[in-house]
Order: structure tokens, then C-alpha cells, then sequence
């Protein structure tokens, strides 16, 4: 079972949602909790995993409660709060059985370095389902069609099923390009992590390609979130980090050296139909800000574009008073209501009002300042945690993403590492 920690884990991010009813991850978390009290039957629960399991137990008990109370309120049909907040409560409980399981079978050492380690390898493990989903048009096919069972009704399916965008297993490109960034992000702790291991290290630079095919493959998302996290990394720890500075600017160097033949050789083969029909054109175009480039991406706007059709349309606050305190209680996707917006704020604010938002991001907010709290004394894997946490407030940003499938899978793991990791600093 030790050695299957890692699939397990898996399991409980990318698990699909099987032809867009059954919810595979929440079967696997109900096994993971189930096997976590077979495994170790010990009936005492660790402090720094106990504390925060009930305190989302609770708020997503709060919550369903909350929008079955405005669902009944607005007549809806729509269920799609009480099933998200429903799975909260699943979810918690099988990452919660997970760490059980950590703690169980790496006592002795750090689990917090562990989880962390693992959640890069499984990043790395879902860059490469989509490289071969992205090379071996069978093996799309296949993912889409048998293992995520995408609707031939959805909106992405034609796109998704030719190969243009490339989201893996999860439901949106936007989300799996910003998650993949992670195979980058992390990179600091995990050559920390192995530093002893050289086979080890040859690995984890043969993923940093793979990380940024993954990338731009799915869309510039990923792109984008390295640079904003590397930036706000380096000002929360720039004591630290400047005497780096000039290792850093090294690595640039190194990095733009590879890159520039690579983007060469994609310019010269915009024509090509893997290029200019995929996700790869529309991220050449970002970089390059080729006007020819951008013809030939089959971009149907420019970056500016992009802005003021999202500044005037998605970002916008409810026109009723009482949607704007208690929200509607639905999806804002269905027959009962639409809202023309993408991002987590805006959605979250019109579904279930200005309590929510409050709530919910105020308490990303400190966990954050948790996770950078611990760079205190445990500078890397606190700026792992940081950048995890980060990654999924700015995907969320763009595209409601918060407590979604996945994200709530891998914020809680950055959760309880930084419960592992205080709780060990007040030890000591």
C-alpha cells in the first residue's frame, strides 16, 4: 500500500467525472477514508489534521444547507451548489484519509515533504497523459470518448476531441494549463527535496519540457501564472531570495537559450496544422505578438480585445440588492438563470452573495498568509505551499475554479502540509 501513496493521490486530483454524472473522485475518496481505518486502526486523530478536516466538514455542511434554503427560495432546478458542496464534504474526508495514510506509513519522517513531492509527481504524471493525448490522436480519443466520457453535446467536445485544446482529465483547458504550471513552480523544492539522488535529478529536468508542452497545449493560463507567482514569491521572500539573484539570472539566460530555437522552429512551422489549429498557435501569438501570427492562429481577438470584452461584460456586481447579499443559489449555467462571466469571484458573488465571497476568499487569504508564515522556517516547502495556494486563487480568478474537483483536492494538500509543517515549528 505504501507504494501505491502516489496513485492514490492521483485518484483523488484527476479522477474524472465518468460521462458527466458519476463522480469517480468521490468514490475514491470514500475507499481512501474507508482504507485509511483499515489500514491504521488507531481511533486517535492527529491535532493538526483533525482541526482543519472538521472545520470544512462544517462549512460544507453550512453550505449545503445555506443553498437548499435558496434553491427552495427561487424554485430552481438546478442542483449544482448542493451536489459541489456535497462533494466538498466527500472530498475532505478522502484527503483526509490520505494523509491518514502518510502520517501511517512515514511517521518517522517529514509527510508534509512527501505529500509535496508526490502532488509534483502527479502533475508531471498528467503533463504527460497530455503530451500523448496531444501526439497520438487514439489516445485522445480514447481519454475523451471511454475514460471522461465527454458529452458530444458540450460546447469544447469538437474542439477537445481534434486535438486543438488538450485539458487532460480535468473539464476546462484554462484550469489544466494553470495546474500544470505546478510542474514548474515547484521545481526549487523538488531539486531540494532529491538533491542526493543524481538519477533523480536527470528526471526532473527532463520534466520541465514536458511541463511547457503540457502548457501550451491546453493554453497560455500556465504561462501567465508562473510569472505573476514567481513575482509575488520573490517579493514575499526577497530577503532570502536576492542573494539568488545572480543564480537566477543564470538560469534565465539558460532558459532563453533553449527557448528561442524553440519558438524559431514553431514560427517557421505556423503553417503547419498542429500548430496553427492547436492551442500552441494561440500561445506563439502571445509571445511573439506576431500580427502574422496572429492570423494564422485562428485567434478571434486580440489581447486587448480579450480585456475590454472581459471588462465590460464578465466582471460586474448583481443589480438586486438581495442577489447581491444571498446570491441565487444555482450555477448561473442553467435554464433558471445565465450570468455571461467566467471568473470564480463574479460567479460566486451572483450565485451565493457577498457572505460567501467573503467567507470563502478571506479564508484562502489565511491560509496563505499560513503557508507564508511557514518560509519562516521552512523556506521551501513554505513557498511550494505558496505557490500552490497562489496558483489556485489566480486560475480562479479567470475561471471559477475554487473548490472545484481538482482544486480542492490540491489545496487541501497544501493544506494539512501547512498544519504538518506549524506543527512541527512549535515542537521544535
Amino acid at each position: 500500500m505504501k507504494n501505491l501513496l502516489p496513485v492514490c493521490m492521483f485518484l483523488l486530483i484527476y479522477s474524472p467525472k465518468i460521462g458527466g454524472s458519476i463522480d469517480s473522485m468521490s468514490i475514491f475518496c470514500s475507499l481512501t477514508f474507508v482504507m485509511s481505518f483499515l489500514v491504521d486502526q488507531r481511533t486517535t486523530i492527529f491535532k493538526n489534521i483533525g482541526r482543519p478536516t472538521l472545520m470544512y466538514i462544517l462549512f460544507g455542511a453550512v453550505m449545503v444547507g445555506y443553498v437548499l434554503i435558496l434553491k427552495a427560495f427561487y424554485g430552481l432546478t438546478d442542483n449544482y451548489q448542493v451536489l459541489r458542496f456535497g462533494r466538498v464534504i466527500i472530498n475532505v474526508l478522502g484527503i483526509f484519509g490520505l494523509v491518514r495514510l502518510y502520517i501511517f506509513y512515514f511517521r518517522g519522517e517529514n509527510y508534509g515533504e512527501r505529500l509535496i513531492f508526490h502532488l509534483w509527481c502527479c502533475v508531471i504524471a498528467h503533463s504527460v497523459l497530455m503530451l500523448l493525448m496531444f501526439l497520438i490522436p487514439a489516445v485522445n480519443n480514447f481519454v475523451l470518448t471511454q475514460l471522461v466520457q465527454l458529452d458530444e453535446n458540450n460546447r469544447t467536445f469538437e474542439t477537445r476531441l481534434l486535438g486543438q485544446r488538450i485539458g487532460g482529465l480535468t473539464s476546462t483547458w484554462d484550469a489544466a494549463s494553470g495546474i500544470q504550471s505546478l510542474g514548474i513552480l515547484l521545481l526549487p523544492f523538488i531539486l531540494h527535496y532529491k538533491r542526493h539522488s543524481k538519477k533523480a535529478r536527470i528526471l526532473i529536468y527532463l520534466s520541465i519540457p514536458i511541463s511547457f508542452i503540457a502548457i501550451f497545449v491546453s493554453g497560455v493560463t500556465g504561462l501567465v501564472n508562473i510569472v505573476v507567482v514567481s513575482v509575488l514569491l520573490l517579493l514575499f521572500n526577497f530577503r532570502y531570495l536576492q542573494k539568488y539573484i545572480g543564480r537566477a539570472i543564470k538560469l534565465v539566460v539558460v532558459f532563453l537559450l533553449l527557448a528561442i530555437p524553440i519558438v524559431t522552429f514553431l514560427r517557421a512551422n505556423a503553417d503547419a496544422d498542429w500548430v496553427r489549429n492547436s492551442s500552441i498557435g494561440r500561445t506563439l501569438f502571445m509571445i511573439t505578438q506576431d500580427e502574422t501570427m496572429y492570423q494564422r492562429s485562428n485567434r478571434s481577438v486580440t489581447a486587448d480585445e480579450t480585456l475590454e470584452r472581459i471588462s465590460n461584460n464578465m466582471y460586474f456586481i448583481p443589480d438586486e440588492d438581495i442577489v447581491f447579499l444571498f446570491g441565487k443559489g444555482g450555477s448561473g449555467r442553467s435554464e433558471d438563470y445565465r450570468i455571461k462571466a467566467d471568473p470564480g469571484p463574479t460567479l460566486n458573488l451572483h450565485n451565493l452573495g457577498i457572505f460567501f465571497v467573503l467567507l470563502v476568499y478571506g479564508y484562502c487569504f489565511s491560509m496563505l498568509l499560513k503557508a507564508i508564515r511557514v518560509t519562516r522556517s521552512v523556506r521551501l516547502l513554505g513557498m511550494a505551499t505558496t505557490a500552490i495556494l497562489l496558483t489556485i486563487m489566480i486560475i480562479d480568478a479567470k475561471v471559477m475554479y475554487l473548490l472545484a474537483r481538482q482544486s480542492l483536492s490540491i489545496m487541501l494538500i497544501a493544506y494539512y502540509t501547512i498544519f504538518a509543517c506549524l506543527s512541527r515549528t512549535n515542537k521544535a
